[in-house]
């Protein structure tokens, strides 16, 4: 059987969604393929710390995770260079490209390696990332690192701690200061939900 996507959109709202990191780590990834690779935030999003073998074990001795930089004769091109010190580095912001990355016709980008075994981030971003439960509890809020991605099923979403005010199931996760949020909607409505983009105004100390 053929399944068919439409593409994913945008979204253009500013403000913000809540859910317990319980709620967030229920949602499907859509597939959107916007945090794998920079080209697709115009070298927003980078890597990090890209070890000197640039994850070849993951590739069959070849390198996974690429370094990019813009073409030098179309700015809004991009292309690959070698792996130079420093980019092993945090500090260090690595534009990159993904060699297991596969464009879709509809927009979207899905991972060549998804059923083996691959970069730890790859899998932890946004919401399995060490510790995201600790920071939830000192803070009661966390911002999820969604900015730069307005197609991502996470995007503009803090995750918040159970019991927060943002959370009311009782007004149809609409709670009494008019924030929408996940709530405890069925399994069977969370992604539903989440698609459709459970816009919330800022908390007050936004």
């Amino acid at each position: 059987m053929t399944v068919e996507h439409r593409p994913i959109e945008a979204i253009t709202d500013e403000r913000r969604r809540y859910a317990t990191l319980a709620q967030a780590r229920a949602l499907d990834c859509n597939g959107c393929g916007d945090c794998c690779q920079s080209s697709r935030t115009d070298g927003f999003w980078t890597w990090g710390a890209l070890p000197r073998d640039q994850y070849r074990p993951f590739m069959d001795g070849q390198p996974l995770i690429i370094p990019v930089m813009r073409a030098s004769d179309d700015p809004g091109a991009w292309q690959d260079r070698d792996w130079r010190p420093g980019d092993d580095s945090d500090a260090t912001p690595t534009p990159f490209r993904c060699s297991a990355f596969r464009p879709q016709p509809d927009g979207r980008g899905l991972c060549g390696i998804h059923d083996r075994e691959r970069p730890s981030k790859c899998g932890e971003f946004p919401v399995h990332m060490v510790g995201q439960d600790e920071d939830v509890a000192a803070r009661g809020v966390m911002h999820l690192e969604t900015s730069a991605f307005p197609r991502c099923t996470w995007f503009r979403m803090d995750a918040v701690a159970e019991g927060d005010p943002a959370l009311d199931p009782q007004r149809g996760c609409v709670d009494s200061d008019g924030y929408v949020a996940l709530g405890e909607l069925p399994p069977s409505l969370i992604g539903a939900w989440a698609r459709l983009g459970a816009l919330v105004p800022p908390r007050p100390h936004d």
